[in-house]
């Protein structure tokens, strides 16, 4: 049987795969990068993935002690037989040409997979639907402006140019989760009994109910800024050595820096003054968004003004409508998007 493309891989797929188990189990150093990188270049695939090695972590420490050493001997007992029994020929039926030197590399592998043809049958039976596969849509942002759009659980996104979220139709079982690749602020829905997870790169960031923004400052770091409530930062993927996670609290940010794997916390400047000269829409609108964490869009008739002014401990809804009392316009806010209209 020819072998499956990865991005077809189901949860069954990953725990037989012998790749995988290496990875899992870091049992050798080419297997452990490629998945790492793999699973970021496809955020989609990283439950599923996380499912698959918890079943792959829980099967190998289902057996107590003795349990465990008798099945050893028993596979043990199997591989030195002159004719493999029925269970070798199963698990091994492309490799009994070689069973010398093999041997010793394919134990651990009939250990994990016994245990997980095993507990197979019973995994499917008791798959819950909220872990089932659901439909899945992608918004991607092309254009040179953040576009903001909702989600079925009321949560406001606004996306950043050259950015794509993927997202459930509808939000099914314990939490509710995207996959981010760019930039995007989030106004949550609030719900404590389902979590509001957004996965960036290898980031994960927990909610229950707040507005946050996540950036990428070029391909070093993940930056996530909490504007209000509070977050969960951590790593998609905790292997040994990754930093533990870390909560944020109003105007915290926290930066995880690819290169030396750490995350630093700290404090946003909070912003006192803010002053224009004959700037653009466009200047305008990208100061507030660094300043304040706001997105400011121009639905109105009126692109090419400019403003000059300056504001001393306000609000971005504040400077917005001043400039539009003065531009003879409108706003409204909506979520962490101020939209401004004829």
């Amino acid at each position: 049987m020819n072998k499956k493309f990865f991005e077809e891989y189901k949860v069954e797929d990953f725990t037989a795969d012998e790749s995988f188990i290496n990875y899992h189990f870091s049992l050798n150093e080419k297997d452990r990068n490629f998945w790492e990188q793999w699973l970021i270049k496809n955020p989609s695939k990283r439950v599923m993935a996380k499912e698959a090695r918890q079943i792959i972590q829980s099967f190998s420490f289902t057996l107590n002690e003795k349990e465990y050493l008798h099945e050893f001997e028993k596979i043990k007992t199997a591989i030195n037989k002159k004719e493999p029994d029925k269970l070798f020929s199963l698990l091994n039926r492309n490799n009994t040409s070689q069973p010398y030197r093999r041997k010793n590399r394919t134990i651990p592998y009939l250990i994990i997979g016994f245990l997980i043809c095993a507990s197979g049958a019973a995994y499917l039976l008791t798959q819950s639907r909220e872990n089932k596969i659901i439909p899945v849509n992608q918004t991607a942002n092309s254009g040179n402006n953040p576009i903001t759009f909702i989600l079925s659980d009321s949560t406001i996104v606004t996306l950043a140019p050259n950015s794509t979220l993927q997202y459930p139709l509808s939000f099914k079982g314990k939490n509710r989760q995207v996959y981010l690749h760019g930039e995007a602020s989030f106004n949550v829905k609030r719900n404590e009994h389902f979590p509001f997870k957004v996965h960036s790169e290898n980031i994960v960031t927990t909610v229950l109910g707040t507005i946050f923004n996540i950036k990428k400052p070029g391909d070093s770091a993940v930056v996530v800024e909490l504007l209000k409530g509070k977050v969960r930062v951590e790593i998609e993927d905790t292997a040994a050595g990754s930093p533990d996670a870390i909560l944020l609290s109003p105007h915290e940010k926290a930066t995880y820096v690819f290169r030396d794997k750490h995350f630093y916390k700290n404090s946003i400047p909070a912003i006192f003054n803010i002053n224009f000269r004959h700037n653009s829409f466009e200047e305008i609108a990208a100061r507030i968004k660094n300043s304040f964490g706001k997105t400011v869009i121009n639905h109105s008739t009126k692109k090419n003004w400019r403003f000059t002014g300056e504001f001393k401990n306000t609000s971005a809804k504040e400077i917005i409508e001043n400039i539009c009392l003065i531009k003879n316009l409108k706003n409204k806010v909506l979520g962490d998007s101020i939209f401004i209209t004829n």
